[in-house]
């Protein structure tokens, strides 16, 4: 023996030996009469015989469905087999799922290991059968299960384990030709990427535009066509004569060569609307020439944040936007391109008054943060922005080489299959993440780039190699670029052709070529410091930092800096583009003002208002009516501001929803159809989901849940005993005679729905909830949101399938369903659907850190209490009114829970009258396939409004 068993046993025999005997002296003392002796049934063993007379000596230890066999010589009645004979007198019929030897005075349950085909029969459950309490005929074992002779229940499923085993190797045979295949993609790419380095025919900018270059203005395709920029309140009657000299040309031209020129015309028109020519080119290349002339934007609460901005952004050149914190940088940048309704001002584009959000096809805008996918790949970014900006006329060849001319010219290339990376998984530099968000707008071919911050959180080497990268872009593709910096080196500033400085305030104190700045600024009287850089001494001037020269000679350090807008509208006509030379003085200007005070919907209007009243009031009324009024009108506006950004959301969404089904797209370039995009966005969902493999593990955390819930299914169902054993027993035990004495299947099904429900949801949440600042970026650029959000969807139905399977898969092990097997895995499905929709609905309504909180508290809301399970559903109204009944009509775990119960339950009434039972939950047995409809009824309701709130909700940064 071992040491251990050496030592402890003495040990243990000493202690127990004096317990051991203590128990035996109370044995022989204890009385020997019983309240009667069992005769052991027929088929019964005497131990089994010898276990059923130990419960019926000992009544507290009883348990529902325990078998006891009670014989005759109690009561000396005879009895035949299959009857009973109570006390009270009579014999009466045993039913089934009751065994009645004979002589016997109350029925018993069928035992767990036996089976009772007539109430007189009692016979043990042969080998490849289970047979549970109250049963009339063996269950046969599912595949590979193991269940000797006299189960109860399954020993072990083995059916399950090996289905599972097959299920996980067919994925793993997935994942890896998935990571074959996309090493393969990744080195074809990366050789073609090579080849079109090398071929400089291809990737050379200029060599694309002379071979794709379009002629606008009616030009022909053998010569250059000039490009004439309009200002405005410049006569147009020239123009207009030369354009009737063009066409009357190109009319000639085409009746000389036996042509219709309507025909042509209409032909011309059509191709134009296409967005491309045919040879692959965009319609209509002409660059914009921008200019924002007195814009403007006060606040509700009254604060002017935007004052009299006049600038100009010019084709094939790089601006510089700069400023102080707080200067309005982003806000003039937003304002120029329409994101934000301005208050007043005028937008105009190359020459004629326009919007530039009207053409947001052809904008692009770079946000200060890398907002992109971080767990796709270069290339992936950049071929997605591609196929759903550029026209769909260009095949996709065409839409690989714009790809392939974007990584050459920013320089990325070599990078093209590396993952952006995050802060758990390593990806590409900072640098290039950069590049790529610059990437994302080129691929696109705009015709004005918009930067926020591009240089922000990088080196100076990296920001001087990224702003020469944006003035080679500049140069070559004929685009206005426009970027907001901060404090940039000399060199990385020399690199902007242009220059905007903004004071507190959102005033511009300077705005015209970056060479001339410093001559502009001394012209004033400030001088820079030796030490200092230009972009600081700019800066410095804009805070009130830098004294001015007097015309004394002196330094004043006290120079109010307010006056620097002044200063540049009074003096700086020399330094500012021809459009611009004469600027009106918004200070002189009152009239003008005013009337803007009263025509804005901001709170200058409320404040006009409010002055207006309180001069006229003041005869009239109190203080109180003034300040009753003055609160009344801003309700009223801030209403109607509401009112209007609902009816445009309406008709916004009415409008997509009309494009969707007619297949039309709006904007100025033909782009991709609808089902494109779908094909598209699901593509990308894929690569982030599925591609890496890694999705597979959480495949098993499903499968756990399954076995979990499974393993806490340690009883048996024990149906109602016989209605005429309680005829003569008090009152309180008819409810035995009534419902089941153990209805497991109310409890299995709470756990079931509520956490299949809850497995759902905490999937769900991870649908659209970490992308929801990318989805915004492109929903800005026109990325339509109907088949975005379907094919997100779609792509989630797979993992829908998977997840519930496994579920099913890990609940067989412990549960057996007496139930539909396939019924079961429908209902699983459902409960999943419906939680992983909800989890969407829940993704939008709350920010990240909370929404796996609200998961929780949601599942156990549905769950606990409106399940219908307690209170239930016939005391609904009892406990909380009929007002809140509405509530459990769209719980899907109400459903849910009915139609499992009726799942399990239908199996055993065939020979039990459960009638009772359904009644009192207000169950309907022949309801399982309604319920589970509602249930995915339901589920398309939560998609209904996680569709609303994803165009709802932050509309503003949609835009």
């Amino acid at each position: 023996p071992h040491s251990y068993d050496r030592v402890m046993l003495p040990k243990l025999r000493g202690c127990y030996l004096p317990l051991l005997g203590f128990v035996f002296a109370l044995l022989i003392l204890a009385p020997t009469t019983r309240a009667y002796d069992i005769v052991p049934c027929p088929g019964i063993t005497d131990s089994e015989a010898s276990d059923a007379q130990d419960v019926i000596d000992n009544r507290e230890d009883q348990e529902p469905g325990d078998c006891i066999c009670v014989p005759s010589t109690q009561y000396a009645i005879m009895c035949e087999a299959g009857f009973f004979c109570p006390a009270t007198g009579g014999q009466f019929p045993c039913t089934d799922g009751f065994y009645c030897p004979a002589n016997v005075s109350q029925p018993a349950f069928c035992c767990a290991g036996y089976y009772c085909p007539t109430p007189s029969e009692l016979i043990r459950c042969p080998e490849g059968n289970f047979c549970p309490i109250n049963v009339i005929e063996p269950i046969e074992c599912p595949n590979s299960a193991s269940c000797p002779e006299g189960s109860s229940t399954i020993t072990s499923n083995g059916g399950s384990a090996l289905g599972v085993v097959i299920l996980f190797f067919i994925l793993f045979l997935i994942v890896r030709c998935q990571k074959h295949a996309k090493k393969f993609a990744a080195e074809r790419r990366y050789d073609t990427v090579r080849e079109y380095r090398d071929d400089k025919e291809m990737l050379t900018l200029e060599e694309h535009d002379r071979r794709h270059s379009t002629h606008v203005n009616g030009g022909d395709n053998n010569g250059d066509q000039k490009i004439n920029i309009v200002a405005p309140g410049e006569d147009m009657a020239a123009k207009e004569e030369e354009k009737k000299a063009i066409s009357s040309s190109n009319a000639v031209k085409v009746l000389a060569e036996g042509g219709d020129v309507d025909k042509k015309e209409t032909a011309k028109k059509e191709s134009k609307s296409c967005g491309v020519n045919k040879d692959g080119s965009l319609g209509d290349d002409t660059p914009f020439d921008i200019m924002y002339k007195d814009i403007w934007l006060t606040l509700s609460n009254g604060r002017t944040i935007m004052k009299a901005a006049y600038g100009k952004f010019r084709a094939g050149r790089t601006t510089a936007i700069m400023g102080p914190s707080g200067a309005g940088k982003t806000t003039l940048v937003t304002l120029v391109m329409g994101k934000a309704k301005r208050s007043r001002g005028t937008v105009y584009i190359n020459g004629k008054e326009d919007e530039l959000y009207n053409h947001r096809d052809d904008i692009g805008f770079v946000p200060q943060e890398d907002i992109m996918q971080r767990n796709l790949t270069v290339w992936d970014i950049l071929k997605f922005s591609a196929d759903y900006r550029l026209p769909r006329e260009l095949t996709n060849l065409q839409r690989r080489e714009e790809c392939y001319r974007t990584l050459k010219l920013l320089e990325i290339d070599h990078v093209v299959n590396s993952v952006i990376g995050d802060e758990n998984k390593r990806g590409i530099s900072g640098g290039q993440r950069k590049r790529v968000n610059i990437g994302m707008e080129l691929v696109a071919k705009p015709k004005v780039l918009f930067l926020d911050e591009p240089t922000s959180g990088l080196d100076s080497v990296t920001s001087l190699t990224l702003a020469s990268l944006l003035q080679d872009i500049a140069r070559k593709t004929k685009i206005s670029v426009a970027a907001i910096i901060h404090s940039p080196s000399p060199d990385t500033f020399d690199k902007f052709d242009d220059f905007t400085l903004l004071g507190v305030g959102g005033t511009v104190i300077y705005s015209g070529e970056r060479t001339k700045a410093l001559q502009y600024f001394e012209s004033i009287g400030f001088v820079k410091p030796s030490n200092m850089t230009p972009a600081d001494f700019y800066l410095e001037i804009s805070m009130g930092k830098i004294p001015q020269k007097t015309e004394d000679g002196g330094l004043d350090y006290n120079f109010d800096h307010n006056k620097l807008p002044d200063y540049w509208i009074e003096k700086g006509r020399y330094y500012r583009p021809t459009e611009l030379k004469e600027l009106p003085n918004p200070h002189d200007n009152k009239d003008d003002v005013g009337e803007e005070e009263k025509g804005d919907n901001g709170e200058e209007k409320v404040k006009g208002k409010e002055e207006q009243r309180a001069g006229s009031d003041s005869s009239k009324g109190s203080k109180l009516e003034v300040l009753i009024n003055g609160a009344w009108s801003t309700l009223s506006d801030k209403a109607a501001n509401e009112w209007h950004s609902i009816e445009n959301y309406i008709a916004d969404c009415s409008s997509e929803f009309f494009n969707f089904v007619t297949c039309k797209r709006e904007g100025s370039r033909n782009k991709p159809y609808f089902y494109f995009i779908f094909y598209i966005c699901g593509r990308r969902t894929y690569f982030q989901t599925y591609r890496e493999g890694a999705w597979v593990w959480s495949l098993f955390l499903h499968l756990g849940l399954g076995i979990f819930i499974g393993i806490l299914v340690t009883s048996q169902f024990v149906g109602p005993l016989p209605p005429r054993t309680c005829d003569d027993g008090p009152v309180a035990s008819l409810q035995a005679c009534v419902s089941p004495l153990n209805d497991i299947f109310a409890g299995i099904g709470l756990f079931v729905v509520w956490i299949a429900s809850f497995a759902g949801m905490i999937e769900g949440i991870r649908t659209f909830g970490p992308e929801q600042v990318v989805y915004w970026r492109h929903a800005a650029r026109g990325l339509p949101s109907i088949p975005y959000f379907l094919a997100k969807v779609a792509s989630d139905v797979p993992k829908i399938v998977l997840n519930s399977a496994l579920f099913f898969f890990g609940l067989s092990f412990g549960f057996y369903s007496f139930g539909d097997t396939n019924d079961l895995y429908g209902l699983l499905f459902v409960l999943y659907w419906a939680g992983y929709t909800f989890g969407y609905l829940v993704s939008m309504l709350f920010e990240p850190r909370l929404r796996s909180l609200w998961c929780v508290i949601f599942a156990m809301m549905w769950a606990f209490v409106f399940s219908g399970n307690n209170p239930t559903l016939p005391n609904i109204q009892d406990e909380y009114g009929k007002e809140l009944e509405w509530i459990w009509s769209i719980s899907f775990t109400r459903w849910g829970l009915e139609a499992l119960y009726v799942n399990q339950m239908t199996f055993y009434d065939e020979w039990l009258n459960l009638s009772t039972s359904f009644t009192l939950r207000q169950y309907n047995p022949n309801n399982f396939s309604k319920n589970c409809g509602i249930i995915f009824a339901l589920g398309l309701l939560w998609l209904f409004f996680t569709y609303i709130f994803l165009k709802g909700c932050n509309r503003a940064k949609q835009k």
